[in-house]
């Protein structure tokens, strides 16, 4: 569990649970996987403490488990996490030596709350997102530092936000259906369980990083006689032949035939097979012969123009001219943000039927 993906958990919940799924089952279920989230920050920043400074935090959180709401108490909880997970040597031990481990002075309270909520923010905001797009919850918007107690009071995680905003303590987010403390041994023992077959994967797994990076198109060379040079001459994967029109897959890489007879597949030619398998019916491919990019839409295509300019910022289509090609990255973006954006059919309005003969 410790090793989930928290924002994944949540979508499969909310796309298996009886339809329509009410709003105060809905924040249940974000309650319980925010336990889960917080959990997971616990394990990764305790691998990025020295060993000196986890016995300090477990000896300090020792005297919180008898205080009232030590399961609200992230001192209490984080000592319990080092404690469980010390008990296999294996777990702290791999890259021991190769971690630069930062000055006791670095991780004092505040900065620990700080990097929890750092942790827990992703899974906050996409939560917020989904509950806007279920049920109509306005988002508003905030200052920085007014972010993680703004998420957590529209997903009543807090009952309102504290003032200052500095104030606010993540760990007074949680609510536990059962003992914390017995749940958060059941998870750790998983890690240590595993970590006897397999150290290194089972340390790599906590320290995750939670951000991803947004999608992208292939990144292409500055020059395009280097394209030209490479494909003009490559032979199909598929037919192994030297395809008349060759082109580029601009999402993933693939190199296929435009109109080949020779890769058609039950009367559809490879292009628009392949714009059904890598985007879901939506493909952008670069002619290798003409320096042009065709965009597919299902049943429909279009011509979208060049990225690759002249000197004097002109296409060259179907390289006639002659003229060295440089590419132009302010059209590059653009193509990328229409991908992205999903607007191809909003912005694009030359479109024709291809008849499966790309």
């Amino acid at each position: 569990m410790l090793s989930r993906d928290v924002p994944s958990l949540l979508i499969i919940f909310v796309l298996t649970m009886p339809q329509p799924l009410r709003k105060e089952r809905f924040i249940c279920v974000i309650k319980m996987l925010f336990n889960l989230q917080f959990t997971q920050a616990l394990a990764a920043l305790s691998t990025k403490l020295s060993s000196e400074e986890r016995q300090a935090w477990v000896t300090s959180g020792i005297l919180k488990k008898s205080a009232r709401n030590s399961e609200k108490s992230f001192e209490a909880l984080l000592s319990h996490v080092i404690s469980e997970l010390s008990k296999d040597k294996s777990v702290y031990k791999v890259n021991r030596e190769e971690t630069t481990m930062p000055s006791s002075s670095v991780w004092s309270p505040q900065s620990i709350e700080f990097s929890l909520q750092q942790f827990c923010l992703p899974f906050l905001r996409l939560s917020c997102l989904l509950q806007h797009h279920l049920y109509g919850d306005n988002l508003t918007g905030c200052l920085e530092e007014e972010e993680f107690s703004t998420l957590a009071v529209c997903l009543g995680l807090l009952p309102s936000a504290p003032q200052p905003p500095s104030a606010v303590h993540s760990a007074s987010c949680l609510e536990w259906p059962c003992n914390a403390f017995d749940l958060v041994i059941q998870w750790c023992e998983e890690v240590t369980g595993l970590s006897h077959m397999l150290p290194e994967q089972s340390l790599s797994l906590l320290v995750h990083d939670p951000q991803w990076a947004a999608p992208r198109l292939l990144r292409l060379p500055d020059n395009y006689n280097i394209i030209f040079q490479y494909y003009h001459r490559k032979a199909c994967t598929a037919c192994k032949k030297v395809p008349k029109d060759p082109a580029l897959c601009l999402v993933c890489g693939a190199f296929v035939c435009l109109k080949g007879v020779c890769c058609k597949h039950q009367g559809t030619c490879e292009c628009v097979l392949h714009s059904q398998h890598c985007g879901a019916a939506t493909g952008i491919f670069l002619l290798i012969n003409a320096s042009v990019i065709i965009i597919i839409r299902g049943h429909r295509f279009c011509l979208w123009g060049s990225v690759y300019l002249d000197a004097h910022g002109e296409e060259d289509r179907d390289l006639r001219r002659g003229k060295p090609l440089f590419l132009c990255e302010e059209r590059y973006q653009v193509l990328e943000q229409q991908w992205v954006s999903h607007t191809f059919d909003h912005i694009n309005k030359r479109w024709g039927p291809h008849y499966n003969g790309l």
